[in-house]
This record gives structure tokens, sequence and C-alpha cells, in this order.
């Protein structure tokens, strides 16, 4: 482990962007529901006597609906664009971005070893947003493993378009009725901890369109996968910027 985290900078800002990310989510929702039963109330009370005493009653109705789509769209302008960090998209090696996943994991529980495996492979994004992503999967492995144990990271070109990163432990595993589960925000079995790093792990895979999977470890344990376009392969190669 590094004394000076390279990538406390970049974990930072993904843990904001993740957590106003699903802050807008539940907004909008809440939003949505308001909208509907405001619809409701006035399609409901529209040939009732007291809109006929009163108008103020379906005036009201109206600035209710207006007020939540001005929410909406001030939670979508303010909130949304605060939370969008600058990211530095370059042609990198991703390689060095498994190394340094490697080098900066927090691993505090003893007897557990990090072995790595990686053929390089040049990769279009930034490069610190892949090791945040890769670090978070290795540091969830290992977590994962009470007793200790071997994470085994690994990476290598599929396909000829593609390079996937492996990061498999020789935990208990996940039960399948958990599966779905552990990719919630703010989903932790785990005191302390904000139970984020699997979702920002897969923010970044489909940033820069890939994708996270997780799947059941051979013989036992957890294997998380990331697997991304190679440079020049992803939809839209060499535009102003990644999706965000």
């Amino acid at each position: 482990m590094m004394s000076r985290d390279p990538l406390g900078a970049a974990e930072q800002a993904a843990t904001a962007e993740e957590i106003v990310a699903t802050l807008r989510h539940d907004l909008r929702n809440c939003f949505g529901t308001i909208r509907n039963a405001a619809y409701f109330i006035r399609r409901k009370v529209a040939r009732e006597q007291v809109c006929r005493d009163d108008p103020r009653v379906e005036q009201f109705i109206h600035v209710i609906d207006e007020e939540v789509i001005a929410a909406s769209a001030l939670v979508d302008d303010v909130i949304g664009s605060r939370a969008r960090p600058l990211r530095r998209t370059v042609s990198a090696s991703a390689l060095e971005c498994v190394r340094t996943a490697a080098a900066c994991a927090r691993i505090a529980g003893p007897g557990i070893r990090v072995d790595v495996d990686a053929a390089d492979g040049a990769v279009e994004l930034d490069p610190a947003e892949l090791s945040l992503a890769v670090r978070c999967l290795v540091e969830n492995a290992a977590e994962s493993m009470e007793g200790g144990g071997v994470v085994a990271l690994r990476g290598r070109v599929v396909g000829g378009a593609r390079y996937r990163i492996e990061v498999e432990d020789t935990g208990a595993g996940v039960p399948e009725a958990e599966r779905e589960a552990i990719t919630r925000p703010f989903y932790t079995t785990k005191p302390g901890h904000l139970g984020l790093g699997l979702n920002i792990a897969g923010r970044v895979a489909h940033r820069y369109f890939g994708a996270l999977t997780i799947e059941s470890g051979a013989p036992r344990g957890t294997r998380a996968c990331i697997e991304l376009p190679l440079a020049g392969e992803a939809p839209g190669a060499g535009a102003a910027g990644p999706p965000p």
C-alpha cells in the first residue's frame, strides 16, 4: 500500500457522483408520484361542486404540478452539473491501470495476497477511473475472505476487440438471492462501509462502453469482471468525451 493514495481524488469524485445520482433518481421518483397524485385529484374533483364554488381549488392543483416540474428541472440542472467531475480521456495502458489498482488496494485483513497476471492492451478512458474501479473490486474481494486467501487479478485481450479484467476471490461466494442486491447503491453487510464499490465499478465500466458482471468463482468464491472495448473499438470513438 502506498503512503499517498494517487486514487484519492478519483475516489472522492466517484463517491460524490454515485451519491448524487442515487439522490437524483429518488427525487425524480418522488416528483413523479406527486404529479400522478395531483393528476388524480384534478380528475376526481373537476366536476365536483367544490370546484364550481371555489376556482382556486383547480388553480392550486395546477400550481402543485408546475412547481414539481420546476423542482425536477432544478435537480437536473443544478445537482447534476455540480456532481460531474472533470475527466481526462486518453489512450491508456490497461496493464498500468491494473497494476495501480493492486498497488493502491487497501487490504487490512491478514493472510490475504493479491496475485496479478495481466497482459497489456490500450483502452480509451480516464486511467484513474479504471484504476479506481478495479481497486474497488479487489478490496471487495479481499473483504470477503475473513480467514485469508488469494485475490486473483487478471487482465487480457479477448476477441481481438475487448479487454477483460477479472477479480476472483476464494471466499464463501455470494448467495444467489443476494446477487442482485449487492449491486444496489448503499447495500452492504459490512459495518462502516458505504456499499458503493460495485456501483462505482459498474458506472465506470458503463461510462466507457463496457460492462461489469458478477459470477460464481471456480470452485468457490466470486468472480467480478470488467470488460471494455480496446481503444478505437468503442462506439463513437474519437468523440469529444465519454458518456456521462
